[in-house]
């Protein structure tokens, strides 16, 4: 399965201290480059910077990523979400990791099957890799996660 992911759900699953399901669910991931720089280069010592940097070449790959010219400014994305989902195109990624609402949007438009960290957690749960939701949630809040009303409730069922 390829799987290419953006910043945020590594930081937010880092900063609950799921960030280990990533590899228990997908064995190997894939990130651009500007994902690595922001979190691990410009990002150090913050959630997420060490995993990172201690996964890549293990599980983690990080690839270049060819943006389309232009892209990034016509769909007002950051550099990560724009070559994350530049790269899960160029990769035919089976799933691309994003939270931002509008990355996943302009992934959407593009066809590309998507998730998140909600996604993440709920894969991990229904694969008993996790064994309380509600649980899960108030620590994700508790990290500075932000759930929009009811989709805790909505990505349970």
């Amino acid at each position: 399965m390829i799987v290419v992911s953006n910043a945020g759900p590594l930081i937010s699953l880092a900063r609950a201290g799921y960030f280990s399901l990533l590899r228990d669910l997908f064995e190997r991931m894939y990130i651009p480059r500007a994902v690595y720089e922001e979190v691990v280069v410009a990002g150090w010592g913050l959630p997420g910077s060490r995993e990172v940097e201690g996964a890549v070449g293990e599980w983690i790959e990080v690839r270049e990523a060819h943006e389309p010219h232009g892209a990034r400014e016509m769909f007002s994305l950051g550099r990560g979400e724009a070559e994350a989902i530049a790269l899960a195109m160029e990769m035919k990624a089976d799933l691309v990791l994003l939270d931002d609402r509008k990355a996943r949007r302009v992934a959407e438009s593009l066809g590309l099957p998507l998730s998140g960290t909600l996604g993440v957690l709920r894969r991990a749960f229904q694969k008993g890799l996790i064994e309380n939701w509600e649980e899960v949630l108030e620590t994700l809040v508790t990290h500075g996660f932000w759930l929009g009303k009811g989709l805790g409730d909505e990505v349970s069922s």
